[in-house]
Parts: structure tokens; sequence; C-alpha cells
């Protein structure tokens, strides 16, 4: 008789939502690919909402971790240069907001 062992490796989906106006979108998407995408440790990836029910243009950066250490660690890191940025460029034009989802 075979033995199944079964290992669960709680695994983590960080979000953080991006919505901005039609007017900044473009150079928004930009400056995060120069800044963010380059990030090695976390490959985040960049994604456009479809169908946002949103005004504007929505996009979802989310990294896939292992623990909520890293997510921390990618807030720290990451998180308040990107909020920085759009609070001194882009204010009043995009908002920004994160979750986090653990894999079952």
């Amino acid at each position: 008789m075979a033995i199944k062992i079964y290992i669960f490796v709680f695994m983590y989906l960080y979000n953080v939502s991006i919505i901005s106006e039609e007017s900044v979108h473009q150079e928004l998407v930009s400056w995060m690919k120069e800044n963010l995408l380059a990030i090695t440790n976390f490959s985040p990836k960049l994604l456009e909402m479809l169908h946002s029910p949103h005004e504007g243009v929505t996009y979802c950066l989310q990294i896939q971790v292992s623990s909520e250490d890293d997510i921390a660690q990618f807030q720290q890191d990451h998180l308040i240069h990107l909020q920085n940025e759009i609070l001194s460029k882009y204010k009043d034009k995009a908002f920004v907001f994160d979750s986090t989802m653990r894999y079952l």
C-alpha cells in the first residue's frame, strides 16, 4: 500500500491596485514599468483590469510570496515609494489600495 504525503505551502498573493485618470495613466504605467518591474527578488506582474467598475484606468501590481513577512518587506521597500510617487506627481489623479490573499 502506497502512503501519500501532502505538503502544504501557504502562498500569498499580494495585490496593489492603482486607479488613475485617463490623463495620467500612460505616464504612471511607464514609471511603474521602469521602477517596480525591475524588482528581481519579488518578480512583480503588472496587469490592466478590463471592464473595471471604476472610472479611469485600473492597474494591478501583483507578487506571489510564501509569507506575510515577505509582504511587509515589499511594502516597506516598494509600496511606500509608489505611494509617495503618486502623492507627489499624481495627487488627486491616481489612487492606490492593496489587498492580501492566501491560496487555499
